[in-house]
């Protein structure tokens, strides 16, 4: 087992010893975070999906962690497709508390089961095995969603007020069909992070819920705790159990092509989960995509770097265009669209001048998207103020934080084969 601790110098004090879970913990939990401002959705999940796998890289060094953080991305993605306002409103009241909190903690486990085992998928990535997990996972959720949540035989949204249809059941079954395909480590990997997701997103629920019923006048952002808090022991579930596996060396990589060409690729992806994300009909149409990107990624290794981080930031640079344009009415759509296409060629370029190095990679990331909100906070309506707000100080912080850990970190006793 590899346990891997950090010594952070101190001015004047002795330096403090911390474990292996605080690097991808707090990676996940301001991820998670982001996700909720610039984002939100499948897109907005893939942000906490490749921090966290990127600081595992950071922890356990192989050749190359690009494909697992682009499994991350995406397999975190595919929660993203839940639907959990409508069970916020449950939870925010005190007559349906516990139905709020049993609705949101079931919906977090089943987020972190079904997003482990797509990433432990992508420290193994044989092309055979990640295709029958793909077709397995789509089956399921389809049987799922048909069985349980298209008929509402258990509903945690709202049937009285727009019900909202959920897919909930769909990804259990697709959570557990690739536990029992992957044997008995994904069985382990899928049932810690059940429990992790239970925990961070029940009583991440509850501390908003409680707070809204019991400290209204506060005006404090509690929907946010609720998303750090989640993105804590959902990054702490992963971490725990990175340390306890033996994770196993990268293939040699391969070679990219020429620069015009890899950019062209990771555009057309970026366009082709879009396109069918956002336009195919079909309630679990990101996870279709994302599964068939899967299943692509084996076969051309030198995409996953763009697909776990290129992908990822041009979804969050067209939000902020569309919050520019749309949202908060700043200006034309054509010029912020452009801009935002810019910005994602740019980031591409520096994606690939990062060399496949996991720190480098998840501080061009996580810098990016902080960078993203402060300009999203800034342009909002209500003026420049808003960069004063706790929120933004505290994704500043927690950056920072990240940062820290990166620059000041120690490789692991024994390293992983």
């Amino acid at each position: 087992m590899n346990h891997t601790h950090y010594r952070l110098p101190a001015l004047a004090l002795p330096a403090i010893a911390l474990p292996a879970t605080a690097l991808p913990a707090t990676a996940m939990m301001l991820g998670w975070g982001l996700r909720g401002f610039i984002g939100g959705g499948p897109f907005g999940a893939m942000i906490p999906g490749a921090m966290v796998v990127l600081a595992l890289g950071v922890l356990y060094p192989r050749r190359d962690w690009t494909l697992p953080a682009a499994f991350g991305a995406i397999g975190v993605g595919f929660g993203g497709e839940m639907t959990y306002g409508q069970t916020v409103g449950f939870i925010v009241k005190p007559e349906t508390f516990w139905w709020g909190f049993l609705g949101l903690g079931l919906k977090g486990a089943i987020w972190a089961a079904l997003a482990a085992p797509v990433i432990l998928l992508g420290l193994r990535p044989a092309p055979r095995p990640v295709a029958l997990a793909a077709g397995a996972m789509i089956l399921a959720t389809w049987t799922g969603w048909k069985l349980i949540n298209e008929p509402k035989l258990i509903y945690f949204s709202n049937l009285l007020d727009r019900p909202r249809p959920e897919i909930w059941a769909g990804f259990l079954l697709a959570a557990a069909a690739l536990a029992a395909l992957g044997g008995a480590t994904a069985r382990r990997w899928a049932a810690v992070a059940f429990l992790g997701g239970f925990i961070g997103f029940g009583v991440g629920g509850a501390i908003q819920g409680l707070g809204r019923i019991y400290a209204p006048d506060w005006n404090l952002h509690w929907w946010k705790y609720m998303e750090f808090f989640f993105g804590y022991c959902f990054g702490f579930a992963l971490a725990w159990l990175a340390a306890r596996t033996d994770l196993p060396a990268a293939p040699e990589p391969t070679p990219a092509p020429r620069i015009a060409l890899e950019l062209s690729a990771a555009a057309l992806t970026a366009a082709a989960l879009f396109a069918i994300a956002w336009h195919v009909e079909l309630r679990f149409a990101y996870l279709l995509g994302g599964s068939l990107l899967l299943v692509l990624l084996p076969r051309y290794p030198w995409l996953a770097r763009h697909v776990a981080c290129s992908v990822t930031f041009a979804a969050v640079a067209l939000d902020l265009a569309r919050y520019w344009s749309k949202e908060y009415q700043r200006g034309p759509a054509e010029p912020a669209y452009a801009l935002a296409g810019l910005a994602a060629l740019l980031f591409a370029l520096a994606v690939r001048r990062a060399n496949d190095d996991p720190a480098r990679l998840l501080n061009l990331l996580m810098w990016s998207c902080v960078a993203d909100a402060m300009v999203k906070f800034a342009i909002h309506p209500d003026g420049l103020r808003n960069l004063l707000d706790h929120v933004a100080a505290a994704f500043v912080l927690m950056a920072i934080a990240v940062s820290l850990l990166i620059a000041h970190r120690q490789p692991p006793p024994h390293p992983a084969p």
